[in-house]
């Protein structure tokens, strides 16, 4: 026979079970707040591991404010995510309700009907009404929205729960009302002879209709009053066009990333000549290859359809556009709906990363060609050597192992800072000596000469190889962009708590329109249409170290006068 737990025990398993609870409702609370970056679910047959898309935290806000409950569904029919308005519609606490089967909230009567109907979703999208049973037993008319999320982690089922409780109680007053009025009709036969009793019967039902009416339109009013506001709030544009292609709305994101105000967005077309659609190519882009020209020629909904617009004035940008017809109630189409986003960014990141891969194999292409060529010549001549030869072609391999090396090293120093990897080993640095002993190892063939003016006691509180490659870089940048500029100033002072060190030269300078862009990743100026080697990337590397060292770079050029590139870092004892 069991014996009974001591109170102790008790005690000890009560306290156990409200740790457990904390743990559940703190895990819940983080994953609403977009705190956690995934999930790992026990199955059957192990565990699994859904990823929570952290970038989107304004779409999870956007959806806890919905009035519709949303949820998204394990292939197996497990609660992956819900909002709160679901949690309330089946009035369960939403720590309860995600990782529960979704049919444990359907009544007994429709779970055939709702096996079947996820079973279809997970191939074509597809709405369909059924009943839903809350907690306290009650049942909820509701419509659903099926539709498949493709995931990292594989397939889930997104799934929109509309209430029709209000629609089904506003039918069955319908009907309650229709029946009234015809037995009113009857009434007012059956009452003829008596026509001032019965017009009071009649104006009273009359009253009520309109009383009812009233109503019915204070509600509609709301719902529209409230998806205006949801539309005001979106963080995507959203553009309505009638059949003939004229714009008839433009929520307030679609008028900023277009850049036109309301009054002006609503008297064009969605292919306003006066602004270019363009392919993500540059090429003109046909009005019959326009998202919404598709839609509305398929009658089919497209999804994130890339496209460049060039307005007459201003950048060329690129928007990623959602279309889908509307129809009426025939089923005719009667116009389109698109939402879209400003892209610019994502497609700028790609072409930067085109352009920095294709001049990365150039770059490096270079001096392998040429170590390859000097190795072969002195693979030949090894049984023979040439003492003329010999030495230069040494020189050149050694030239173009260094030029490999600096190459290399570059792209290591990126990828460290990217991944927050680049250490500082910080000491007393006195900057007058760093200068000088760096610049005696600065290649100057050209006849350059380094002068080192200012305060020359400075110490400042750095790394010193690390400062030593930023004064490097900037000193072999001068050669190289300024090759006329003989003479390269280097001048340090006080400025504050800060010492400052400033490159100065007088070669052609730098236009105005470049200068917000040299420390920018993979930035190489073009200057005169001459093209200078490198990666674009000793800029940035000097910004990303100077940052690193708390301290600000800088520019500063007037074209066809010099520039001066100056950098600050924190002095000992400031």
């Amino acid at each position: 026979m069991e014996t009974s737990k001591s109170y102790q025990e008790l005690l000890n398993e009560l306290s156990d079970l409200r740790i457990q609870l904390e743990e559940a409702t703190d895990t819940i609370d983080a994953i609403r707040s977009g705190e956690i970056d995934a999930l790992v679910v026990k199955v059957n047959d192990g565990h699994q591991l859904y990823t929570l898309k952290s970038a989107d935290q304004t779409y999870r806000i956007f959806i806890e404010q919905m009035t519709e409950g949303a949820v998204t569904l394990s292939t197996d029919g497990n609660i992956l995510y819900s909002n709160s308005q679901f949690a309330g519609l089946v009035n369960s606490p939403l720590e309860k309700v995600i990782g529960k089967s979704f049919f444990s909230y359907v009544t007994d009567d429709c779970q055939r009907e709702c096996k079947e109907l996820i079973a279809k979703a997970w191939a074509d999208n597809i709405k369909d009404e059924l009943t839903l049973l809350a907690a306290d037993g009650a049942e909820l008319p509701v419509l659903l929205s099926l539709k498949t999320l493709d995931l990292d982690e594989g397939l889930a089922l997104s799934i929109i729960i509309t209430d029709l409780t209000g629609q089904k109680e506003t039918q069955k007053l319908l009907k309650q009302k229709n029946a009234e009025l015809e037995e009113a009709q009857k009434v007012a036969q059956h009452l003829n002879a008596t026509l001032e009793h019965t017009v009071k019967e009649r104006t009273r039902q009359l009253e009520k209709n309109i009383e009812e009416k009233t109503r019915v339109e204070e509600e509609l009013r709301s719902n529209q009053q409230q998806l205006s506001r949801i539309l005001e709030t979106m963080a995507e544009g959203v553009g309505i066009i009638d059949v003939e292609g004229k714009l008839i709305y433009a929520n307030p994101m679609a008028q900023k990333i277009l850049g036109v105000k309301e009054h002006e967005i609503l008297k064009r077309t969605y292919d306003d000549p006066k602004w270019q659609n363009l392919r993500i190519d540059g090429t003109p882009l046909p009005d019959g290859e326009h998202p919404m020209a598709v839609i509305m020629r398929t009658g089919e909904p497209l999804f994130d359809q890339e496209i460049a617009v060039q307005p007459p004035e201003g950048e060329r940008f690129y928007i990623s556009i959602n279309a889908a017809p509307l129809r009426d109630d025939n089923g005719h189409i009667v116009g389109g709906i698109g939402t879209f986003m400003d892209v610019s960014i994502r497609r700028k990141n790609i072409q930067n990363k085109d352009e920095f891969i294709s001049v990365a194999s150039h770059e490096l292409r270079t001096p392998v060609t040429s170590l390859k060529a000097s190795l072969q010549l002195l693979s030949r001549m090894k049984d023979n050597p040439s003492p003329k030869m010999l030495p230069v072609l040494i020189d050149q391999a050694n030239k173009s192992l260094n030029k490999l090396s600096v190459l290399i090293s570059d792209l290591l120093n990126t990828t460290k800072m990217t991944e927050g990897q680049l250490h500082l080993n910080k000491s007393s640095v006195a900057l007058s000596s760093l200068v000088t002993e760096c610049c005696q190892n600065v290649h100057t063939e050209a006849g350059h000469e380094v002068v080192v003016t200012g305060n020359k006691d400075l110490q400042a509180y750095a790394d010193a190889d690390k400062i030593e490659q930023v004064i490097t870089n900037l000193v072999n940048n001068v050669i190289k962009y300024a090759p006329d500029a003989k003479e390269i100033i280097i001048n340090l002072e006080k400025q504050g708590s800060m010492a400052k060190v400033s490159v100065i030269d007088k070669g052609p300078g730098i236009p105005p329109e470049k200068l917000p862009n040299l420390f920018d990743r993979y930035y190489r100026v073009d200057n005169s249409g001459i093209q200078y080697s490198g990666l674009g990337l000793g800029l940035y590397i000097c910004s990303e170290i100077i940052k690193r060292h708390n301290g600000q770079i800088g520019a500063e050029s007037e074209y066809g006068n010099g520039s001066t590139f100056w950098f600050t870092l924190p002095l000992i004892n400031a």
